[in-house]
């Protein structure tokens, strides 16, 4: 627990020291209802690890972390139509990539980077986000409505 509290932490003091990556999109639009929630497996991940993030605050981002080919969180959720931030944050010694087929939502971040993308919730079913260079590892998540 103690672990998991200090890597938070650092991971928090990395993304407020690291720059944004020049490849970003945004939109507007309200994140008030968004959530990720983790799901646990796939290449890389903790067995039995379910964390959930929802947007808050003034900022309204949702946190993803990006690690060895695999994405923190597996889940976007959020109200059917509404777009939701998200803050990126490549804590690997990979590059990374958060890409959304159909929408502008793709942005390449770099080692010890960070960068923001806007991600539209789907009014009925589900999308998929994923990195280009590892989705062939199963660095891929799921976006869909509340």
């Amino acid at each position: 627990m103690m672990k998991t509290i200090a890597l938070l932490a650092v991971a928090a003091l990395g993304l407020a020291a690291c720059g944004s990556s020049s490849k970003t999109s945004s939109s507007t639009g309200s994140a008030s209802n968004a959530s990720a929630s983790a799901s646990g497996g796939g290449y890389g991940s903790s067995a039995g690890s379910k964390t959930t993030v929802a947007a808050t605050g003034s900022s309204g981002a949702l946190k993803i972390q990006m690690k060895d080919d695999f994405f923190s969180q597996k889940t976007i959720t959020g109200k059917p139509g509404s777009t939701v931030k998200v803050a990126l944050t490549n804590v690997g010694s990979n590059e990374h990539n958060f890409k959304i087929d159909g929408q502008k939502a793709d942005a390449d971040v770099e080692p010890g980077k960070s960068a923001t993308v806007s991600v539209k919730i789907p009014t009925s079913g589900t999308v998929q986000f994923y990195c280009e260079y590892h989705k062939g590892l199963g660095m891929v998540g799921t976006v869909k409505p509340t």
